[in-house]
């Protein structure tokens, strides 16, 4: 059985571009963003496509039906897991596409940037999206933007009214810089990082005492837990720290 996303078309010609939303169920804030564009039925000067990733699960109220869809690319038609059908399915749709893919996370400040290719196409994409601050994450394995390009944004807080308001803007800007909608062009010059480890999440909660984003020195107190405390045993900037220690989302 073939799994299939919804997908809407916009513009007379063929689509250049596209923003995804929902590739994880319980982010609706790019659903909601998108809804409120087409509610005010602007006119489309070149072709887009909106596409509801994984209506499946934004229907069952979770994160995804079998498997994280944003660990399960290239995936496959033949699977018996509906998000790795899915995510074949994805990599044609979205094929030779400038993406915006519109995420939620707990991690402030929000909203900044993902992404996994450097070329002139995808630095020029990051730009048009206004983001200060972007990550490069090519380390993530089975991640969409890994395999067909373009770049995913984070807003936040998870769940809030704030994080529409962030999509919404986000979703303008890139449709903007890319000619879709009619309007003055607003190019950012993003800060880049660029991920090269990891810090395991604890078994327990500890609460982050370094800001994303904001670089810390050897010595200093990135964490805390009651009377305990986790150093950083180098200099380095930390992204994608949530206030609780849990993955973030992308």
């Amino acid at each position: 059985m073939k799994s299939r996303m919804k997908t809407t078309r916009k513009g007379s010609d063929d689509p250049e571009v596209a923003a995804v939303y929902c590739t994880h169920g319980d982010e609706t804030a790019g659903k909601k963003a998108v809804e409120k564009l087409l509610e005010e039925k602007p006119d489309f000067r070149k072709g887009v496509k909106f596409v509801f990733a994984n209506e499946k699960a934004f229907q069952q109220g979770g994160r995804y039906v079998d498997t994280d869809l944003n660990r399960s690319f290239p995936g496959s038609v033949e699977s018996s897991s509906h998000e790795e059908r899915l995510a074949a399915d994805m990599m044609e749709e979205l094929q030779d596409l400038k993406i915006l893919d519109i995420h939620e996370t707990l991690t402030s400040p929000v909203p900044f940037a993902l992404f996994t290719w450097s070329d002139e196409e995808t630095i020029e994409t990051l730009r048009s999206t206004g983001v200060e601050d972007a990550v490069e994450i090519s380390y993530t394995p089975g991640c969409g933007i890994n395999h067909y390009g373009g770049e995913e944004v984070e807003v936040g807080p998870k769940g809030s009214r704030e994080a529409v308001n962030q999509a919404y803007r986000l979703l303008k800007t890139f449709l903007i810089n890319q000619g879709v909608l009619k309007g003055e062009t607003d190019h950012s010059n993003p800060d880049i990082y660029r991920v090269y480890g990891t810090e395991p999440k604890p078994e327990e909660d500890w609460m982050p005492a370094s800001e994303n984003f904001d670089s810390v020195d050897e010595g200093d107190v990135i964490a805390e837990k009651d009377s305990e405390k986790a150093v950083a045993d180098e200099e380095f900037v930390p992204v994608l720290f949530s206030d609780t220690y849990t993955d973030t989302g992308f």
